[in-house]
Parts: C-alpha cells; sequence; structure tokens
C-alpha cells in the first residue's frame, strides 16, 4: 500500500475495494481456447473499412470495362398498293406476246451467228431483217435505232424540257392525290402508261395528249408494235391529238420513277400545267417543221 491510501479514513478504502472487485468480476471474461470458436468468432466480427474498400476495388474495376449498348434500328417502311401473296399472275396481251416472240427469235438468231464464225458471208445470210431496215433508213441520214421512221417530229432541245416539266409536273400531282385519297385518284387520273390503256382511254375520248418513245422495238408478228403505233397515229390525227416524240423509254421510266422502260405515256389531265402545256405545243409546231424541211432536202 501506498502512503496515499494511509490518509483515507477505512470506511472509504472498504468502499473501494468493494467497488473495484465488482468491476473486476463484471469485465472478466473466461477466455476459451478452442481453435473453432476462434475462427467463427473472427468471421463474425463486421469491419466497415473492409467492407467500403471491397466495394471501392468492384467499382474501379466495373468502371475500367467499356460496356458495349446495342440499340435495335426499327425501319419503318410504306407499303405501296395491295401485296397479295397468291394473287394471280396479269396474261400477257397479244401485242407483248408478238414482242417476247421477236425478242426469242432474236436471242436465237443471236446465237445462231455466235457459233458460225468461219467467214463473213455466212454472217450476211443470218442477219435480221430489222438490221436490214435499219441501214437502209441510216442511208437516208435521219433514221436510226434510237430515232425509228415512225416518229415525224424532230427532238430539239425546247421540245425536250418542256415535256420533261409537263410529265413530272402531272406525277407529282398524281402521287399526291394517291397519298390523300386513293380511290378518287384513281377515278380522276392525270395520265395512263402503256400502248394498251392509252388505246382504251382513246377509244373514249379522254387523251388530251401521246407522248410516245422513239426507240421502240420493231417485231414481226400477227401485232407488231410498228402497226399499233400507226394505228394510235391515225386515230389522234382523227381526233386532233399531238403526239410527240422526244425522249427514249429510259428516259420515260426515269421521270416516272419506274424500273421498267416505258414506250407510251398518254395524258388524260393538264390542269394546274397549262402555261407548260402551251409552251410544249408551240415547241412541238417548230420541232415538226424542222422535221419537213429536213425531209424535203433529203
Amino acid at each position: 500500500m501506498s502512503d496515499k491510501f494511509k490518509v483515507i479514513d477505512h470506511v472509504t478504502f472498504e468502499r473501494m475495494q468493494q467497488s473495484s472487485s465488482k468491476a473486476a468480476a463484471t469485465t472478466a471474461v473466461p477466455k476459451i481456447r478452442n481453435s473453432k470458436y476462434k475462427r467463427m468468432t473472427a468471421t463474425s466480427n463486421f469491419n466497415l473499412m473492409q467492407f467500403v474498400k471491397v466495394k471501392q476495388r468492384g467499382k474501379s474495376s466495373e468502371l475500367g470495362k467499356r460496356v458495349k449498348i446495342r440499340k435495335r434500328i426499327v425501319v419503318a417502311t410504306k407499303k405501296k398498293g395491295k401485296q397479295r401473296e397468291n394473287g394471280k399472275a396479269k396474261k400477257p396481251s397479244r401485242l407483248k406476246k408478238s414482242i417476247l416472240q421477236y425478242r426469242q427469235k432474236k436471242r436465237e438468231e443471236a446465237q445462231l451467228e455466235q457459233q458460225i464464225t468461219d467467214s463473213v458471208h455466212k454472217l450476211m445470210h443470218l442477219k435480221v431483217k430489222d438490221d436490214s431496215t435499219e441501214n437502209e433508213n441510216r442511208t437516208s441520214g435521219l433514221y436510226s435505232r434510237k430515232f425509228r421512221a415512225y416518229c415525224n417530229c424532230c427532238t430539239t432541245s425546247d421540245l425536250k424540257q418542256y415535256c420533261e416539266q409537263l410529265i413530272r409536273e402531272l406525277n407529282h400531282f398524281q402521287r399526291r392525290a394517291y397519298a390523300q385519297n386513293e380511290i378518287k385518284a384513281r377515278a380522276h387520273r392525270r395520265f395512263v402508261v402503256g400502248f394498251r390503256q392509252v388505246q382504251n382511254y382513246l377509244r373514249i375520248n379522254k387523251i388530251k395528249l401521246v407522248i410516245i418513245a422513239t426507240d421502240c422495238e420493231h417485231n414481226e408478228g400477227d401485232v407488231s408494235l410498228d402497226d399499233t403505233i400507226e394505228s394510235i397515229k391515225t386515230i389522234c390525227n382523227d381526233q386532233q391529238i399531238p403526239v410527240v416524240f422526244a425522249f427514249r423509254r429510259r428516259e420515260m421510266a426515269y421521270f416516272l420513277y419506274k424500273k421498267a422502260s416505258i414506250s407510251c405515256i398518254g395524258i388524260l389531265d393538264y390542269d394546274g400545267a397549262r402555261d407548260i402545256f402551251s409552251n410544249l405545243m408551240e415547241a412541238l409546231r417548230k420541232a415538226r417543221e424542222m422535221y419537213e424541211s429536213l425531209l424535203k432536202n433529203n
């Protein structure tokens, strides 16, 4: 005992001893020397700092990786017209059949010409009649494969310009009408395409102008293409309908945004483009005068 405790009285000393003994009894925990219990107690302990460190490591590793996000792109396609899965195929007309037969005949003759290469004399005997007629027309200096003999006007720059403007303007009007109301647009068409449609509307006096390509094919058969063009020209002459020869088939298809070539277009209504139509008629008159002067000189 130190000298300090001797100063305190005996009662307080006993109280201090009692309090110290009680504190030692409450704080003293018997130590267990079992290794299994030590492992359990070690895992049961929760350390917040360890948990935060692990989370930080995981975040840094995830941020280091670049995640690619794939977006699904949906393309909206607008259906044009009726689409039938098992629809009936259109039967070709007599004129179309004759054209296809003539094309097949030309293919067969071309194959024969390729096989026979011994001499030039044999090749001359196997030439198509179309080639002979084209050679005769070329001697005149007016006609060629791109400008056939049925054309009765020159293809001037003004005629091409106004004719192209008229076709594009009417096509714009007709597409807009189809987008608004398809049933009314079919009943009031601005133009029709094809020899068959033009002949049908010529019979009921609905055509105002006919545009025919300058490079239509020459074919042979019961219903030839040249005979069809001549019949259309005679009907137009009787009804005083102007006929224009300005473009080739591919050019006419390009103006109407078509893939297949177009040989004939019939104008039914040119309201909204009357100025262009009047300019076209003036250019057509000059082109016919130029063509007649060329015929007289030759």
